[in-house]
């Protein structure tokens, strides 16, 4: 199997000053550290974990590399992430994956691939007739889009930029309404289409965002289907090799990056950072401090509170956060060549009502009934060979949305003990699952090698993100773009980095993110040649 070479996890000597601090080397914090190396400042990056990565790190088993993400965007030609790459000189090969969805429905079958004419003629027929609809739905989101200009969030703006920013509402009328307003992606389905089931289809991908589309915002799920459509692409040797790639790039830069450490505290005074202290006992000076941390910890545990007033507290407190899920990794001894599976996921829907669907999948006290039950796989081998031992598939099954606190938090025993009553809970669920899965596709849990399966649970702990949520602050309108928290963070020289900034969850939004902040630590330095 295809490996890359991860840093050194021992604890390097670390100094008493730094230009910046980065806490958690998920992809957003790995790109924000990678950058601001590269452009010469001395950098500190804090990952409490062995291994840089984030939800990127893969579950290795028996040869087999369980990847956590099955699909990004913002990797073809001129694409957000490539001229990252690019700029920080990195060798990441990525591969277009297509078609990069399907949709099976109990009366429809629906391929999705980059080309978005090929897409809308396929809407066009199931869907009949709804010609004109769809049309100028699909030209609303390409107008909606244009609108999304990632120079309109960076700090410092050129010239350019600010007169631009002072004409946005003119150029871009469509895009500004749906911010002002902001208006639901199931909203804006409303406002094109009469036709339920069209529109549950049109809605299927909303489990990427962790917000059903009646209350995900529009200009998220626009920034979504747009990136897809510009292309879908996975990592050549897996999201782990990507994650590689820029903390070997950061330490090559002279970046400082500390393995099984955490940030405890963000040290402040007189409204602006000073410095952070680091378990087990480390302090460290420093003006400027990148949280790729969970929301809610880093404003109510590792800022000191004076620094907020009682409202700003109050609004993080109540801080909708984005869904969890279930994820079971499967080592399938043998090469799964079914044409029907080779899409980067498959959604399996047994309603077009998301409602009806969301609610089974949140009951606590019992399983879901697997016959309502909606689920996603992805076969990470059939993209990526190296991903399995030769002849053999890797495979991941998510189910958005189960609930953090199934059985009373699945049972885990006293002091968040993992113990016999967690195991046995966790795997009863998958059966459940599993028996989903068979009335789809029945041979496709055939000569199982070895399994993961990872809760919220899991999530939680792994990554210390409140409830074990995907994607932290749910991207719901009055959370999102410009009524984020982020990037900048209310106190001088604290920023928000990943899924925490202003353009949201995903590998695209974590990347440019990072790459925002770093702009603003940077004084614009980086300005035209990623933006």
């Amino acid at each position: 199997m295809a490996e890359r070479r991860v840093p050194a996890s021992d604890a390097p000597a670390i100094g008493e000053h730094y230009d910046a601090v980065v806490i958690g080397a998920g992809i957003g914090g790995l790109t924000c550290a990678a950058l601001l190396a590269k452009e010469g400042l001395d950098v500190l990056l804090v990952e409490r974990q062995a291994r840089p990565g984030g939800y990127l790190n893969a579950i290795r088993r028996r040869g087999y590399s369980f990847q956590g993400p099955y699909l990004m965007s913002g990797c073809g030609p001129d694409g957000g992430i490539a001229r990252v790459v690019d700029y920080l000189g990195l060798k990441t090969e990525f591969k277009k994956v297509e078609p990069f969805h399907r949709y099976i429905y109990p009366d429809h079958d629906i391929t999705v691939s980059s080309d978005v004419e090929a897409y809308k003629e396929i809407l066009k027929e199931n869907f009949q007739p709804q010609t004109t609809n769809i049309n100028h739905f699909f030209n609303a989101l390409e107008s909606i889009y244009k609108g999304m200009d990632i120079r309109m969030l960076h700090r410092p703006l050129g010239t350019g930029s600010a007169l631009r920013r002072v004409a946005y509402p003119a150029l871009f009328p469509r895009t500004t309404r749906h911010l002002m307003s902001g208006t639901t992606y199931g909203g804006l389905l409303d406002s094109y289409f009469t036709n339920d089931r069209l529109k549950a289809v049109l809605a299927t991908p909303w489990p990427s965002l962790g917000s059903p589309p009646w209350e995900l915002s529009a200009l998220g799920m626009t920034g979504l289907l747009a990136g897809y459509f510009k292309g879908a692409y996975v990592p050549v040797g897996g999201f782990q090799s990507l994650a590689n790639d820029f903390a070997e790039s950061f330490v090559e830069n002279g970046g400082t990056l500390l393995l099984g450490h955490e940030v405890t505290k963000v040290i402040t005074g007189q409204g602006m950072v000073t410095g952070a202290l680091i378990h087990p006992g480390e302090r460290v000076t420093t003006s400027a401090v990148v949280s790729d941390a969970d929301t809610k910890l880093t404003f109510l545990e590792l800022v000191e509170e004076e620094n907020f007033t009682r409202a700003f507290l109050d609004r993080v407190q109540g801080c909708r956060m984005s869904a969890s899920g279930l994820a079971i990794h499967l080592g399938i001894g043998k090469r799964v060549d079914d044409d029907g599976l080779s899409c980067g996921c498959i959604f399996v829907q047994p309603s077009y009502d998301h409602r009806e669907m969301l609610e089974e999948i949140s009951v606590t006290d019992r399983h879901p009934d697997p016959a309502k039950l909606r689920w996603m796989v992805a076969v990470h081998s059939m993209q990526d060979p190296s991903l399995a031992p030769e002849g053999k598939s890797c495979l991941e099954i998510l189910v958005p949305s189960v609930p953090h606190d199934f059985k009373q938090n699945w049972n885990v025993g006293e002091g968040g003990r993992l113990g016999e009553r967690y195991r046995r809970t966790k795997e009863s669920y998958a059966e459940v699952v599993i028996e989903a899965v068979r009335s789809a596709f029945p041979k496709i849990v055939e000569n199982v090698e070895t399994y993961s399966i990872s809760t919220p649970v899991t999530y939680q702990r792994y990554s210390m993100a409140s409830d074990g949520c995907w994607y932290d602050c749910a991207p719901i309108p009055e959370q999102s773009f410009n009524r984020s928290l982020g990037p900048a963070a209310g106190v001088r020289g604290l920023f928000l980095t990943g899924s925490k900034s202003v353009l949201g969850g995903g590998i695209y939004g974590a990347v440019m993110g990072g790459a925002l902040v770093a702009n603003r630590v940077l004084k614009g330095k980086l300005g035209t040649a990623i933006f």
